[in-house]
């Protein structure tokens, strides 16, 4: 008689660290390529995300996520479920009892000198401690922590304790777990502070692998570690599992029209009621001009922030129309990334401020006027060579954009053609990524 083993396997287990969960659909587009292409090469994984908002994460993503950070800084917004009350939450210490409230001594320390600035501090340290230990209990046993891509490198949405500094801790979270740490396809934003650098600078060194999305995004985090011999490999974004749209026959051209809350006093970090005012009027101008060229616009966004600019811009480019003219201008809300890519797929052309309306246009292989915000969608550009039809959101000209879009349209075909040959590339090398760092499918 022979005797048969059966040898168990424990499935691998992965964490992603993502400033994600606040409604960009960039980022969400990263993530689903991200676990599409985990769960294709390692079917059975147990995946658990640290991001901003991780309600969102768990019904966006079907994953099990917790915050990335221990509290809210400006423009770095961490939303936690409410705690339970004492003794009803897991992570208190047996026992632990809510201090009786002393509304008398609360007012007498609150009236001392720094006092309301000394109790947040404390807050904050208990805060912190409380998130590490969370963080330690998740990662145990853990295989990989991977930054998934994005613009992960920045401090211009939070400062250097924002996501450099989450970047910081993960790093150190991943070694004591005893996790590889893996950093794919990210993006250099503002590295301006010293501090932020150094954070950063410790995560770059802590990784087992790392790549940068683009050549640019490399050299600017060399001041920060990064190594001449780091691997580029495109946005994740171009992994994304996509459906084939039926070709739909219209009679009009369709051109999307995408602004964005670019220096919008109510969420940019850096407000400029100026330089917002001039990006709403350039671009209602050039969907203006679109529909009395006989096109169809669509407004859309790609981040909840860019809800209220779409609206904005849309009456503004209504002011500008006849009744008749007016039909042929539209809003395409979106809040998911099957729906904006399938609405991207029916556009002949779009016209697009943020990086990842850009991008997602040219998954999809339409053609993009780009209006740069940042280096990022320049470099973009640029590496597909097509620097004439990216212009400066600040100096953007309506009657040179609309010249531009009009070229872009005589030209379409090649133009899409091309596109699709290099995002078809770029998909290969991100799958290729994958295949590195996670193994090949089975």
């Amino acid at each position: 008689m022979v005797a048969c083993y059966t040898t168990l396997v424990r499935p691998v287990r992965v964490a992603f660290v993502s400033p994600s969960g606040l409604g960009n659909l960039g980022d969400a587009a990263i993530l689903e390529s991200f676990l599409a292409g985990l769960r294709r090469r390692r079917p059975g994984a147990e995946i658990v995300g640290f991001t901003l908002n991780p309600a969102d994460t768990r019904v966006r993503h079907g994953v099990d996520a917790t915050t990335c950070g221990a509290f809210s800084l400006p423009h770095y917004t961490i939303r936690r479920a409410p705690r339970a009350p004492a003794g009803e939450d897991a992570g208190d210490p047996p026992g632990d009892e809510a201090p009786p409230r002393l509304p008398g001594l609360r007012r007498a320390i609150a009236a001392l000198p720094g006092a309301r600035r000394g109790r947040r501090a404390v807050a904050m340290a208990v805060a912190e401690l409380r998130h590490r230990r969370e963080v330690a209990a998740r990662l145990a046993g853990f295989d990989h922590v991977v930054v998934s891509g994005g613009g992960q490198l920045d401090e211009f949405w939070g400062g250097p304790f924002g996501h450099p500094y989450t970047l910081y801790r993960f790093a150190g979270a991943a070694r004591r777990a005893g996790a590889r740490l893996d950093i794919l396809s990210v993006g250099t934003g503002t590295l301006a502070t010293p501090l932020g650098r150094r954070f950063v600078r410790r995560a770059l060194e802590a990784a087992r692998y790392r790549s940068f999305r683009d050549a640019r995004s490399r050299e600017l985090a060399q001041a920060a570690g990064a190594q001449a011999g780091d691997p580029i490999v495109p946005d994740l974004a171009y992994g994304l599992p996509l459906a084939s749209p039926a070709p739909a026959l219209r009679a009009r051209r369709r051109i999307g029209v995408a602004p964005m809350c670019y220096a919008d006093p109510r969420v940019w970090p850096k407000p400029d009621a100026a330089r917002y005012a001039h990006h709403l009027a350039s671009m209602a101008a050039i969907a203006a001009r679109a529909v009395r060229d006989g096109h169809e616009v669509a407004m859309f966004g790609t981040d909840r922030p860019d809800a209220a600019p779409v609206a904005e811009c849309h009456a503004i480019a209504a002011g500008q129309l006849t009744g008749d003219e007016r039909a042929r201008l539209q809003v395409a809300p979106v809040d998911g990334v099957a729906p904006l890519m399938a609405l991207l797929a029916t556009f002949d052309a779009v016209v697009a401020a943020r990086f990842h309306g850009v991008l997602l246009a040219h998954v999809v292989g339409c053609p993009v006027l780009a209006v740069s915000h940042e280096r990022k969608v320049a470099t973009l550009m640029a590496e597909l060579g097509h620097d004439a039809y990216c212009a400066p959101i600040d100096e953007l000209d309506p009657a040179a954009a609309g010249a531009a879009l009009a070229e872009l349209l005589a030209r379409r075909d090649p133009l899409a053609a091309q596109i699709r040959a290099v995002a078809a590339d770029n998909r290969r090398r991100v799958d290729a990524q994958y295949d590195a760092v996670f193994g090949a499918p089975p």
